[in-house]
């Protein structure tokens, strides 16, 4: 498929396409996840996360293959849409939007959570408020001013949440005690916490949508998506093995990386880890404005919502749509009622993937290709199961949220197709 102009710059390449990758894997998760799946599974929980890793590589080879397809932006939105038509890329992409848009407001008070644990201050009053506005309100101004801030800014950040976690694992395991022979849990309790292991791998499609500020997407997406799940199950991997073969593992600690790091390094590794967890959850913001602030400007490209989320910085950054975005997240997070509404956003994804994967072979005949090789035939029958498996382990309430996104969305929808039947600008 040849290349598309794109009105927006092309400032990010494959670093910039792996830095969001990984920090949208790399929230909060895997910080609260170790003593959980070591009570579930044992000295089996390293293998638990590896596998899930592998499985959920067969859903990212399904987006690697449909990054090669299109160089716009929209992500799962755009694949539904080219596939399916304008109105279910619509649902897929307006119910995305809206669960990232919560999500955002979550993870924004997750963040404020642990920094009052380092500065309490900030845990309440004025000063939340004041903290909640300057993170988003400034994640806000470096996604318009550009995107190859964005990048520099995710650059930097990345490093310094990752090299601690690096240093803990390596010591961790050059510390563990003998593993033993492996003992394989029984079935019941790996399906018990086999979702809660699955939701750390979710976040990688989100460096699919901004695909149009990307140079070379086709290629550079791809690369990024199966180098940065490949890396984080790494991590994922060594930092559980650490934690399952130390005196920690077992004792109940709420936060298991950070009695890790106190086992170790004493008070000052504690509090490496702390900020390190503030670090890795400001990333994750930036990474998920950067990718879901995009959606709305790939619909009204498209003319799905008004042009005017589609209009373009001096910058060359879709500066309405990802203010729009922000302003949300800000309203989101002082409602600090809603934290359950955060499992939508998985809801929302799962969706997601099931329509982009489904879409896979439409868009391929489209393009003039097969509409299956190899890799698709052996990752997408593993993609789709284990996304429908996934979507079983919600409940009515998340189904009926998710219902009333796309009921909304779906009268914005009507009132713009009819204002351009009507030639309403």
């Amino acid at each position: 498929m040849n290349p598309e102009p794109s009105k927006y710059r092309r400032d990010m390449g494959t670093l910039g396409v792996l830095f969001i990758v990984v920090n949208g894997l790399i929230g909060a998760g895997i910080f609260g996840l170790p003593e959980a799946l070591h009570v579930a599974v044992g000295s089996f929980a390293p293998w638990l996360l590896l596998i899930g890793g592998v499985l959920v590589m067969a859903i990212v080879v399904c987006f690697a293959e449909l990054t090669r397809l299109t160089d716009r932006s929209g992500g799962p939105q755009r694949y539904a849409a080219d596939a399916f038509g304008a109105y279910p890329g619509f649902v897929v992409g307006w119910t995305f939007y809206a669960a990232r848009l919560i999500s955002q407001g979550a993870n924004v008070l997750v963040l404020v959570a642990y920094a009052a644990a380092l500065w309490p201050v900030v845990g309440e009053g004025a000063a939340k408020v004041a903290l909640i506005i300057t993170v988003l309100g400034g994640i806000t101004v470096v996604n318009v001013i550009g995107i190859k801030r964005v990048v520099a800014v995710l650059g930097a950040m990345t490093l310094f949440k990752l090299l601690p976690l690096l240093i803990l694992m390596v010591v961790g395991i050059s510390a563990a005690a003998s593993p033993g022979p492996l003992v394989l849990p029984q079935f019941s309790a790996v399906e018990g916490i086999a979702l809660a292991a699955l939701y750390a791998f979710v976040g990688f499609e989100n460096a699919t949508i901004p695909a149009g500020e990307t140079r070379d997407p086709q290629r550079s997406m791809p690369r990024a998506l199966l180098l940065g799940l490949a890396l984080v199950t790494l991590i994922y991997f060594g930092l559980q093995w650490a934690y399952s073969h130390s005196v920690i593992a077992g004792t109940g600690p709420e936060a298991p990386l950070t009695a890790l790091a106190g086992e170790y390094g004493g008070d000052i590794g504690a509090l490496l880890i702390a900020a390190t967890i503030v670090m890795s959850v400001l990333a994750n913001l930036t990474a998920g404005h950067t990718s879901a602030s995009r959606m709305p400007s790939a619909m009204a490209d498209d003319g799905l919502l008004p042009g005017w989320f589609g209009r373009v910085s001096r910058w060359g950054t879709p500066a309405n749509s990802i203010v729009f975005y922000g302003v949300g997240a800000i309203l989101f997070s002082l409602w600090d009622d809603f934290l359950a509404l955060a499992a939508v956003s998985t809801l929302a994804r799962l969706l997601a993937y099931v329509s982009s994967i489904l879409a896979l072979p439409r868009l391929r005949r489209q393009a003039g290709l097969p509409a299956f090789n190899t890799s698709i035939v052996l990752a997408a029958p593993v993609a789709l199961v284990l996304s429908l498996w996934a979507a079983t382990q919600t409940n009515a309430f998340h189904w009926q949220t998710l219902l009333g996104f796309a009921v909304v969305g779906s009268l914005l929808y009507f009132l713009a197709w009819r204002g351009r039947s009507q030639g309403v600008g």
